[in-house]
């Protein structure tokens, strides 16, 4: 999508880029609330809601956490949801362009960016996981039925005590077939380049380009089609989850006194919020300057999204839950399952082969989430290109979007195509992917508030689609920084690994230009008042 360039609200300050201000605005925008509706709530069904789920691994954990996204999601996710995307339409700018409204922020825009970029990079190599998977599932029987004799470390049968070291069928063929896993994790580097994967990721951002090109993720069908298809999956799933021996063993084994362990549950709790909500990635803001001329409900689009990333992600978390409840009871109160990004591929590669017609719902279940690995992606891409689509490029979108491609396939082969490519996706996912957005929604809702004026923004907002912010948004928009920032740095963690050591210095790079910026402005303003001083 091109950027989407007019004339500020008339309350807005006057930005510093007058080409911006002076050009008209383009004509790509929506006439079509519903479609338009449609869209930012279809962002809200991706990748994330079904696949990425930290606490799987841990039925201690899993409940208490899954309370706590709840809650943070009500007070945090949600009115941060309608913010961002209000941020969109009042300015009908880029994530970058957009903090025109207080230029000492503007740094802002580049860490969302960042965080768009980290996480365009793990949804690409999940996609190349799904299709990968979809495709094993055309065999004659799914090869993860039944143990590979060469398997290293052995596999263990169903029904059978689990031993330490040894892994289940779906977990065996995963890793050791599908990534070819080096055991040893990152020591001695991230090893041999997986051909066979890298063939997937690259059809993966084939299909992704066209998609970013043709602009087909716009366009109604496309989109009524994925959700349609995903929601269906998840209700025939849900049934079938319900009826599995063993499913209520998440709700006998959990734990609530995690709550008062550490503020770490409650920081990541927070993050996970902000991730199904799609918030502090910029993809909402560009979503928002695309909001039609006439006037649009943002309250009704938000709460419609909520429900939808809501009803979504409970239901993929309470399925998997289920399925490791089941093999809990398969393999006497064991099952090595691993926490991070290959736990929920495995749990639904396992619940896949428990029910009638296994083929069949393997690959409709894996071929689900392999659109909705591209879908997430080519949105991610697509606010990336919005960013830096202006006036210096507007007439090389082409060549220049098959350089991002071409970038991400690059590093993607390199990285995530490789033996070690798990434990890269899980360090994206745990560091820069995640983490940087509490600091950053914190930091979005100071500035909204604090610095330029709820009061202004309100009306900017009302000036734009004809509806003034609830009492409930403007209260959690003033209270949420500091509880954010409260949990976060209670939360932090130590820094004793090398992954945590490198995942906190790169979390500083990424709030590196909100600094900079920051000092910049400070020193301008400095400046401008030891000249009017001297004038005087």
């Amino acid at each position: 999508m091109s950027e989407t360039m007019s004339t500020r609200s008339k309350t807005m300050t006057e930005t510093i880029d007058s080409e911006s201000t002076d050009s008209p605005m383009v004509s790509d925008r929506w006439t079509n609330n519903i479609s338009y509706r449609q869209l930012v709530v279809s962002a809200c069904i991706g990748i994330f809601q079904v696949w990425w789920h930290p606490y799987l691994h841990d039925f201690r954990r899993l409940l208490p956490f899954i309370f706590l996204y709840n809650v943070f999601s009500v007070l945090i996710g949600y009115p941060l949801f309608y913010l961002e995307l209000a941020l969109g339409v009042a300015t009908k700018k880029s994530v970058l362009n957009c903090w025109d409204i207080a230029p000492m922020s503007r740094g802002i825009g580049f860490a969302m960016l960042s965080t768009c970029v980290f996480s365009a990079l793990a949804t690409g190599g999940v996609g190349a996981w799904c299709l990968a998977l979809t495709v094993h599932s055309v065999h004659t029987f799914l090869p993860w039925l039944h143990c590979a004799a060469e398997a290293q470390p052995p596999c263990a049968a169903r029904h059978r005590p689990l031993q330490a070291g040894s892994e289940t069928p779906p977990q065996s063929f995963f890793y050791n077939f599908v990534l070819d896993l080096k055991r040893d994790g990152l020591a001695g580097g991230l090893g041999n380049v997986v051909w066979e994967l890298v063939i997937y990721y690259v059809i993966c951002w084939i299909l992704i380009y066209f998609i970013v090109i043709k602009r087909i993720y716009s366009f109604s069908k496309l989109v009524m089609f994925k959700d349609v298809l995903t929601y269906f999956v998840l209700v025939c799933v849900g049934v079938g989850a319900v009826q599995l021996k063993g499913a209520s063993r998440m709700f006998n084994d959990c734990d609530w006194s995690v709550l008062f362990e550490n503020l770490q549950i409650w920081r990541e709790a927070i993050e996970y919020s902000l991730i199904e909500m799609t918030v502090c990635q910029g993809s909402l803001i560009m979503l928002g300057s695309y909001c039609p001329k006439t006037q649009h409900k943002l309250g009704t689009t938000a709460m419609l999204a909520f429900a939808i990333s809501k009803s979504g992600c409970m239901t993929a978390a309470l399925v998997l839950g289920a399925t490791h409840g089941a093999l809990y009871k398969d393999y006497e109160n064991a099952t090595n399952i691993l926490p991070g990004s290959s736990s929920s591929i495995i749990l639904w590669s396992d619940y896949v082969a428990r029910v009638p017609g296994s083929q069949f719902w393997s690959a409709l279940v894996f071929f689900t989430m392999f659109v909705l690995a591209l879908t997430t992606t080519a949105l991610l891409v697509q606010t990336i290109m919005s960013a830096f689509t202006g006036h210096s490029i507007r007439k090389i979108t082409g060549p220049f979007l098959i350089v991002v491609c071409l970038l991400f396939c690059l590093i993607g082969t390199m990285t995530l195509c490789t033996q070690g490519g798990l434990y890269v996706v899980n360090f994206l996912m745990n560091w820069p992917a995640s983490k940087p957005r509490v600091p950053i929604a914190a930091l979005i809702a100071t500035v909204v508030t604090f610095v330029y004026g709820q009061t202004t923004f309100c009306e900017d907002v009302y000036f734009a689609v004809g509806e003034y912010p609830s009492v409930f948004m403007r209260v959690c928009w003033a209270l949420s920084p500091a509880i954010m920032m409260l949990v976060f740095a209670g939360g932090a963690g130590p820094w004793g690994s090398s992954e945590a050591m490198a995942g906190w210095l790169l979390l500083g790079v990424v709030m590196l230009p909100i600094v900079i910026f920051v000092l910049i402005y400070g020193m301008f303003k400095c400046r401008v008042r030891n000249i009017v001083r001297d004038e005087k």
